[in-house]
């Protein structure tokens, strides 16, 4: 606060005050600032620990959802910007026949968040962002959802 201060003093009597710079800001939260995402996730404890990582990356958590109606009914409600999408949960629909109504309505980026690694190629069909496979760290989903924004964003 005494810095500023002492800023605010210097201008005022007509003095050069050199450029202080603001805290550096990482590309992530640059391109993450402002963007609104869904989790679609039956595990409660994935959900928290996906939605703490996120926070910090910069993203507002407008939702979660533990079955795949639920996802779509958010999802179409609150409109994200990124959704991140089991593919096995309870209910009538998977998340990946979520993910296929989702995107006939409108098109977010999403990311598949799943333990099955059989489902990409058909994931990739439906036009998803991203493909993650669990177990993931916050490093990891960091740079996986970088990934998917940054070519989600090329195909606008």
């Amino acid at each position: 606060m005494a810095s500023s201060i002492a800023l605010v003093s210097a201008h005022n009597a007509g003095e050069h005050v050199p450029h202080q710079s603001s805290p550096e800001v990482s590309e992530d939260e640059l391109l993450f600032r402002g963007k609104r995402i869904i989790i679609v996730e039956d595990e409660g404890i994935t959900q928290l620990q996906l939605r703490k990582s996120l926070l910090r990356f910069g993203l507002d958590v407008v939702g979660t959802a533990a079955t795949g109606e639920e996802g779509v009914a958010i999802c179409l409600k609150e409109r994200p910007d990124v959704i991140l999408m089991d593919i096995n949960m309870p209910g009538k629909i998977d998340g990946l026949e979520a993910a296929r109504r989702i995107l006939a309505q409108y098109r977010p980026c999403i990311l598949i968040l799943t333990a099955y690694t059989e489902y990409e190629a058909e994931a990739g069909k439906l036009g998803v962002c991203g493909y993650i496979v669990k177990p993931i760290d916050a490093k990891m989903l960091r740079q996986q959802l970088r990934k998917a924004y940054v070519k989600f964003q090329s195909t606008m």
